[in-house]
């Protein structure tokens, strides 16, 4: 089981946009999506809502809200986004495999030079023993 967020940024009519966590869960990114959708039936409800539309993206990850007011309207952009590292918890889910990365770490030896014990010995040349007749 993943832990999820629900993340909303919104701006209405020009103003800068803002970033917001609206909801946390546990569980399948399934169970995040489902979130999701509930907050985007619910999240920014203005003083007078007169319309609400809800655009679902390819990817079925995220959403785009559009909310019309009496006076305003706001585009509301709501994702979902998996924690993948927190700090405030060292015991990682036993569940998940944690991603060990490419190469062989960052202690090894990029370049390590080669064993003098196991460099092979140039063939040496076969005597010769007769002169060839001219």
């Amino acid at each position: 089981m993943g832990k999820w967020v629900v993340v909303a940024q919104r701006g209405s009519n020009g103003d800068t946009y803002r970033c917001e966590v609206v909801r946390r869960v546990t569980g399948s990114r399934e169970d995040a999506r489902e979130a999701m959708r509930a907050a985007s039936l619910t999240f920014h409800e203005p003083w007078r809502e007169k319309s609400r539309e809800v655009y679902r993206y390819p990817s079925g990850d995220g959403c785009l809200v559009i909310v019309r007011g009496l006076m305003s309207e706001t585009l509301i952009t709501l994702s979902i986004a998996e924690l993948v590292h927190d700090s405030a918890d060292p015991d990682p889910d036993p569940d998940r495999d944690p991603d060990p990365g490419p190469g062989p770490g960052p202690d090894a030896d990029p370049d390590p030079a080669p064993d003098a014990a196991h460099v092979p010995e140039p063939p040496t040349p076969e005597p010769q023993d007769s002169v060839p007749p001219v």
